[in-house]
């Protein structure tokens, strides 16, 4: 694994972008118990387990986004990069 700047970039705007995706997810998954019928234990159950999913998403979301930022990174920025110092 080496460090680029290209990589670097890709990465931060990876996570970046699961922050944004986490935050559109988050709104929706907000939403939802209100407009599902069920019993009011059934809401309670389910929005005990909220906050154990939000992170679980943002942990997900901004690991994996900026591990597939710094790949593209490393593979398209940095030879770009690259090729604009050396000529």
């Amino acid at each position: 694994m080496e460090l680029t700047l290209g990589g670097l970039l890709g990465a931060v705007a990876g996570a970046i972008l699961g922050g944004v995706n986490y935050a559109m997810l988050i709104g929706y998954l907000d939403g939802w118990p209100k407009s599902v019928e069920g019993t009011e234990a059934e809401r309670a159950d389910f929005e005990s387990n909220v906050s154990a999913m939000r992170r679980a998403i943002l942990g997900c979301e901004v690991v994996i986004c900026a591990a597939i930022g710094y790949w593209l990174g490393t593979g398209y920025l940095s030879p770009a990069i690259g090729a604009g110092l050396e000529g």
